[in-house]
């Protein structure tokens, strides 16, 4: 009988998913961590199009989801050659405090 790793199937998506422990964002605040990777237009239960981001805090890896625009929209614009690099993010709050976003600094 075969063994399905021999079958060579792949997924569809072929989305990378990052066999790490997930964190939450809120967790790495104002921490410097070391952003190493990232995979696009992840749907998630909480909707479409969420990044997924890995990277390196205290010296463990671990992944965490966004949909903060202005995270997207920075790691969009990094080249591949430039990864990794090390980043803080920020709470940005604004409408009377109510909302709020993210960003690297």
């Amino acid at each position: 009988m075969k063994k399905f790793s021999d079958l060579g199937i792949k997924p569809i998506d072929d989305k990378a998913i990052f066999r790490v422990p997930r964190i939450s964002i809120t967790d790495i605040l104002n921490c410097e961590i070391e952003i190493l990777d990232y995979e696009s237009g992840i749907k998630t239960s909480q909707g479409p199009n969420r990044y997924i981001v890995r990277i390196r805090h205290e010296g463990q890896e671990c992944k965490f989801f966004t949909d903060s625009k202005r995270i997207k929209d920075t790691l969009d614009q990094v080249k591949k050659e430039d990864f990794p690099f090390k980043t803080t993010i920020r709470q940005l709050r604004f409408d009377s405090g109510s909302a709020k976003s993210f960003e690297f600094t």
